[in-house]
């Protein structure tokens, strides 16, 4: 089942976009929510006869291993971007894939729709994670999208490449180019949080030996000790 809180995080994220004035709305277009994310090394979004182009890429400073998790961790999938409402994981026919089944909120300060999404995703040989929009369950006429993780030391680089073709109406000209400019933002924002998450999880599973050895309980009328004894094994 989809999220109990699916309706709190569209009423947050739709009073988030609509509390701009529509009369600022040409300033947001340059505008970045993470003005200070400069590991982004390139933000490519355009439109060209209905079909969006992406080409994202990063260095995440975190493992290949952890960004990897991240990535196909599905079940909380929607962590990375505030525009997906709700994520459901489907069983998928063919054997290796998984099928996940999102309602995201295409929004912008003078428009904002509800939108299905079903991607059927997959592992490639060389070990990119590929997603590709099943258009009868989707709003949405085709789409493909690989994440390619190259591991750099310690580091990651990170590439999202997509093109994708939504089904519904979008306003011409100005509609159109607020959409771009939403999807650079939030893809800006996807790629801090998966940085983010990756360094997260990182820290703990370098901290997992970490284990209390030795407690001494206290009554209430007793005086604190130094009965709390830890150690890194």
């Amino acid at each position: 089942m989809f999220q109990s809180c699916s309706w709190l995080r569209y009423i947050k994220y739709t009073l988030r976009v609509l509390r701009v004035p529509l009369s600022t709305f040409s300033t947001l277009l340059y505008l970045s929510p993470y003005a200070l994310a400069d590991f982004l090394e390139q933000v490519d979004v355009n439109e060209k006869d209905g079909v969006y182009h992406i080409r994202i890429s990063a260095q995440i400073k975190a493992s290949e291993e952890h960004v990897r998790h991240v990535l196909t961790d599905y079940d909380h999938i929607y962590r990375l971007s505030d525009s997906v409402i709700e994520s459901e994981v489907l069983k998928s026919p063919v054997d290796g894939h998984v099928q996940v089944r999102s309602l995201v909120l295409c929004c912008t300060p003078i428009f904002c729709r509800d939108v299905i999404r079903v991607d059927d995703i997959s592992t490639l040989e060389s070990g990119d994670l590929q997603a590709v929009i099943m258009p009868k369950k989707s709003d949405f006429r085709s789409g493909k999208a690989v994440w390619k993780m190259t591991a750099d030391g310690q580091n990651t680089q990170l590439s999202y490449i997509a093109t994708i073709e939504p089904d519904f109406f979008i306003p011409p000209l100005l509609g159109t180019r607020m959409v771009i400019n939403n999807m650079r933002n939030q893809f800006k924002e996807t790629f801090y949080r998966i940085e983010r998450i990756a360094r997260i999880n990182e820290a703990r599973d370098w901290d997992n030996d970490f284990k209390v050895i030795k407690t001494v309980r206290r009554s209430e009328d007793q005086p604190c000790n130094k009965g709390l004894v830890s150690s890194l094994q």
